[in-house]
């Protein structure tokens, strides 16, 4: 049970920050977008996601595996080598940062993006700013991960995206063009990262050199070149190879449509699904390194159920308040977006499941299993986008796109059910689908009757009050779950106690495996 409320407290953290960072980016994207218009927005979405390619680049891995390593340690007793492997994680991640940073520069002397001519070295050196102190920052996010700390980061997190937010309305207010937006994302970044720092030294993590037994070394330089390779390719395949085949053959307008699409979905499952993949990986790794592959397959088994429960949330919403949602937020200059964002959150939300399969794979140390997965999905997704974009602009990279997540999460599991061999709970998935079909439908019905400007809220909050009672009637929980969460609740003080003994009642709904 400590367990169990422990591992909720954490994905209560990181829920907080989501929750927060979720709402601050979709008020940011929405100012911004409507302040730019498509054409400019579609160079600020590529110029961010140029970043993002940077920071992926920089931490190539790095940040997975301090997360597994710390975190095993720690399960495994060997606290004396805790800040030692701190310290070389931290060193590996200055250097490959350096690196990455330099290429960058040359890169863009010799061949410099259209949009940036006209202040390319000042766009340079905002790229470069930003990408680099962001990379900073998720490196000792996931140090903290490791430690299981998650105050430190999402705390940061949080208040850094409500700076966020007023300083966007401020530029919005004073119509402000793609330069200042971009300098404040540099700026921001680079205080996100002093920030979080000086929180990690005041909660005691150090970087400290120290000497690491040889043979876990070994599987520390294995672990971070795999992971390494694995994060470079993964750039490919996380809307990587749409993002470049837009931009060189589709116009400026698409890139805002596919950015938006992205935005959305992103933070719609960073929203439901964020709190328990953040959790998940150290928590399984600690797992493994106390109790070996069979804590592993029960932590696969119940993280499974609640990932489809959470991912048929995203997937009926999709289906349900796409429309509706763009033209509230970016207004009908942004109308192409939404085929887009309905499939994208369909895909993404059914696709959440492979979270499970994912963390289980590196909790594992079966690396190499996630770099097939990988290239798999690579391969296909280069095939279909030079087939596609070019002929069919945006609709071809959204089939690009949802074919290759598709094809990602099903080698996620056939290499998973390979490491731990276990029955999935076909019972209790099959019975959330059934009330996600029933509530989207009924979801659905309401704002085909209401047809109002708001109308989707009222579907959204229809699919939720009928969806989850389901869950619960058909018995897709089990009796701890019940019980966690009636601990929770009561924690909220006196006046949550009638809540609480409710939810505990609700026990004599549990799962019947």
């Amino acid at each position: 049970m400590k367990a169990r409320l422990a591992m909720l407290r954490n994905v209560a953290w990181v829920g907080f920050s989501s929750y927060i960072e979720a709402a601050s980016g979709l008020i940011v994207g929405v100012l911004i977008a409507r302040t730019l218009g498509p054409t400019n927005y579609g160079h600020y979405a590529f110029s961010i996601w140029l970043c993002s390619v940077l920071i992926m680049a920089s931490n190539n891995g790095l940040a997975m595996s301090s997360i597994k390593f710390l975190a095993e340690a720690r399960g495994a007793g060997r606290s004396e080598i805790v800040s030692a492997l701190v310290s070389r994680f931290a060193r590996l991640q200055l250097l490959s940062s350096s690196l990455v940073m330099c290429v960058f520069i040359v890169v863009m002397v010799l061949r410099p993006i259209d949009d940036w001519r006209a202040a390319l070295p000042l766009m340079v050196s905002l790229a470069v700013v930003g990408a680099w102190s962001r990379a900073g920052f998720w490196m000792w996010g996931s140090i903290s991960s490791g430690h299981e700390l998650f105050r430190p980061k999402n705390l940061t997190m949080a208040l850094m995206a409500v700076i966020n937010v007023l300083a966007v309305a401020l530029l919005a207010w004073q119509g402000a063009g793609l330069l200042q937006f971009f300098m404040l994302y540099a700026f921001l970044g680079l205080v996100s990262n002093v920030v979080l720092r000086w929180m990690l030294w005041r909660s005691g993590i150090r970087s400290v050199r120290g000497a690491i037994p040889p043979d876990l070394a070994q599987r520390v330089r294995r672990h971070v070149l795999l992971t390494g390779m694995m994060v470079l390719l993964f750039v490919g395949t996380n809307r990587g190879v749409e993002m470049t085949l837009l931009k060189i053959y589709a116009s400026a307008e698409s890139l805002a449509y596919f950015a938006i699409a992205g935005a959305l979905t992103k933070g719609a499952v960073d929203l439901l699904a964020g709190g328990m993949s953040a959790v998940l990986l150290p928590a399984m790794a600690r797992q493994f390194g106390a109790g070996g592959s069979r804590a592993l397959a029960i932590s696969l088994i119940e993280s499974t159920r609640l990932y489809w429960m959470i991912g048929l949330i995203i997937a009926g919403l999709g289906l349900t308040v796409s429309e509706g949602l763009v033209h509230l937020l970016y207004g009908q200059r942004y109308e192409g977006a939404i085929p887009i964002l309905t499939w994208t959150l369909v895909v993404a939300g059914l696709a959440v499941v492979s979270g499970a399969a994912a963390a289980v794979l590196t909790a594992s140390d079966r690396l190499i299993d996630r770099l097939r997965v990988i290239l798999g999905a690579l391969a296909i997704n280069l095939v279909l986008g030079l087939w596609l974009i070019p002929k069919f602009g945006l609709t071809g990279a959204l089939v690009s796109l949802v074919l290759t997540q598709v094809a990602d999460a099903l080698l996620l599991w056939f290499f998973a059910f390979r490491c731990v061999r276990v029955q999935l709970p076909i019972r209790p998935m099959v019975l959330q689908t059934m009330a996600a079909t029933v509530a989207t439908a009924l979801a659905c019905l309401t704002s085909e009757v209401l047809q109002l400007e708001l109308g989707f809220v009222a579907a959204a909050a229809v699919f939720v009050l009928v969806y989850l009672p389901l869950c619960v009637v058909l018995r897709t929980l089990r009796a701890t779950e019940f019980e966690v969460i009636s601990h929770i609740v009561a924690r909220l003080g006196p006046h949550a106690n009638g809540a609480s003994r409710w939810i505990a009642s609700l026990s004599r709904f549990t799962l019947i495996d």
